[in-house]
């Protein structure tokens, strides 16, 4: 058995990258720095997509069944609602931001990461790293970890992935630039219970002269505040009190209410930066320790849990020896745009939420509902924040041939009911559930009277294809606008995103010739 994979960081980051390699069958080893998990909510924010893919691994349910569904976002200003998002427009099975302690999510990881073996390993902390980027050995990284009596230990790796924050070992000791800017403003962020006319349906944002102010529901009375430009002076000596976060609200929000039962309270600043790479050498970079953005949009910690959901089956493969050691550039490829868009829209949100220009303020107040209210821009910006409408069309391992139906290589492949062939039978189903988050899955659409022929099944290996046609009680409408009316192959990545898009009349040349440059290796990798 070879070295296990080192995975510094035991966040959301570095407990999906332990989960995803420990289930694709790559041994692991989980380290954090810190005593104990934390217990402090953080992060609360989890999107449509994030939730997808954790269902597909059995855990979303219980992240729902905690959390509290934000379906719309009213947005404030003028001492007026301005607009009101509605989340009913994503197309997924999760029409909604889940509203959910960090502290929960990282549980429900880890005790998936338990299940298949993993544990954290706390109070250890990674000192030092090497690599011989020109070894022909197994393991040709090594790490310093000092333990939780201060001996130290080297480790032999044949990977590492630094996920363990914004002030990441790995990614100076790489000196890589962590490029970007540090926002001026000072913020106070507040858990606290509220009475008062505040739906915890929804999430409200307040834009005033005086900044910022955003509250987000975590279910009854429970929410969380956000608010630019505290009165106070922040210090590492004090935090914000009850009163004052009271006061700030008092005078950004038209609504009344009372604040009571503080239960966490912080001061702290934002920065929109990230690295320009992700990968050098055996070593690998996600989460925080890659990119760091304002919490505008609840993207940051999805994104770093999507980046090991990218990251992990590529490893694995290559590891296994079913995938040339070129998979693993399609890493840095694919997700250095993700991180260039989120940090751009987050930070460009955070300042037009918070400007104190009256001129900007009066247009936004002014322009706002007949912009927002518009069923295409609520689409386009529901779908963005929920991450749905991420895609990878420019990724090396997207190719598409013809256009008959709106899907396209590096989409993700949309949850639409369809009815999914079972030996002789057809029973309906979402399509997310026939696709398999381990392998590669050739997904053949056929039309009604349609079938797979023998040549295209033994394109792929026996068990890695999925047959579907339009659902006999669903819209069949939907399904041709996405799939086209002739029929169609997709070679769907294990991360759920079309690899491969064919018509199906050529498919059994373009799977084969695909799988040979990407899926075809002969033995485990060392290179």
């Amino acid at each position: 058995m070879s070295d296990p994979v080192l995975v510094v960081g035991a966040g959301p980051t570095g407990l999906t990258a332990a989960l995803e390699l420990s289930r694709l069958g790559v041994p692991v080893r989980l380290t954090d720095k810190r005593e104990a998990p934390a217990t402090t909510s953080r992060a609360i924010g989890v999107q449509a997509r994030t939730l997808e893919l954790l269902d597909q691994r059995g855990l979303a349910d219980e992240l729902v069944r905690i959390g509290n569904p934000g379906r719309f976002g009213s947005v404030y200003g003028g001492g007026k609602r301005v607009f009101h998002l509605d989340f009913a427009h994503v197309d997924s099975r999760y029409p909604y931001i889940l509203f959910v302690s960090q502290a929960e999510t990282e549980r429900v990881l880890r005790e998936a990461c338990a299940a298949h073996g993993v544990t954290p390993e706390w109070n250890t902390e990674l000192v030092g790293i090497q690599q011989d980027t020109h070894a022909h050995d197994a393991s040709p990284a090594s790490a310093v970890l000092k333990g939780p009596n201060g001996t130290l230990e080297r480790v032999t790796v044949p990977w590492l992935i630094g996920a363990e924050g914004a002030h990441s070992l790995v990614r100076t000791t790489l000196d890589l630039p962590y490029e970007g800017h540090t926002r001026e403003e000072s913020y106070a962020l507040g858990d606290l219970k509220i009475d008062g006319d505040l739906p915890d349906t929804d999430f409200h944002i307040f834009s005033s002269e005086h900044g910022f102010m955003g509250l987000f529901p975590m279910g009854g009375d429970h929410f969380r505040l956000i608010a630019s430009n505290p009165s106070s002076q922040p210090s590492r000596d004090t935090e914000p009190s009850l009163q004052e976060l009271q006061s700030i609200y008092d005078q950004r929000s038209h609504i009344p209410a009372r604040f009571h039962d503080l239960t966490w309270s912080s001061w702290f600043s934002i920065n929109s930066r990230m690295v320009p790479r992700l990968k050098v050498g055996r070593l690998f970079l996600g989460g925080d320790a890659a990119h760091i953005h304002s919490p505008a949009g609840a993207q940051g910690m999805n994104t770093g849990i999507q980046d090991m959901i990218n990251l992990s089956w590529k490893l694995a493969m290559v590891m296994q020896g079913k995938a040339a050691p070129a998979l693993l550039d399609t890493y840095e490829a694919d997700r250095l745009p993700v991180m260039r868009d989120v940090l751009s829209r987050t930070d460009g949100l955070t300042t037009t939420i918070g400007t104190e220009n009256p001129i900007v303020r009066t247009l936004f107040n002014h322009l706002g509902p007949w912009v927002v209210g518009t069923d295409v821009v609520q689409e386009n910006a529901t779908s963005a924040m929920s991450q749905v409408a991420l895609d990878y069309r420019d990724s090396p391992l997207s190719e598409s041939h013809g256009h008959d139906g709106s899907l396209r290589a590096g989409d993700r492949i949309p949850d639409i009911l369809v009815r999914l062939r079972t030996d002789a039978a057809w029973t309906e189903t979402h399509l997310h559930r026939t696709l398999d988050p381990s392998h590669p899955t050739l997904v053949v659409a056929v039309t009604e009277g349609g079938s797979c022929s023998p040549a295209v099944r033994a394109a792929v290996p026996q068990g890695r294809l999925t047959e579907i046609a339009p659902p006999a009680s669903g819209d069949v409408k939907r399904f041709e606008a996405v799939f086209g009316r002739s029929g169609r192959a997709i070679l769907v990545r294990p991360d759920g995103y079309a690899g491969l898009v064919s018509p199906l009349s050529s498919a059994v040349d373009h799977v084969r010739a695909y799988r040979e440059r990407w899926f075809e290796c002969v033995k485990p990798t060392r290179a």
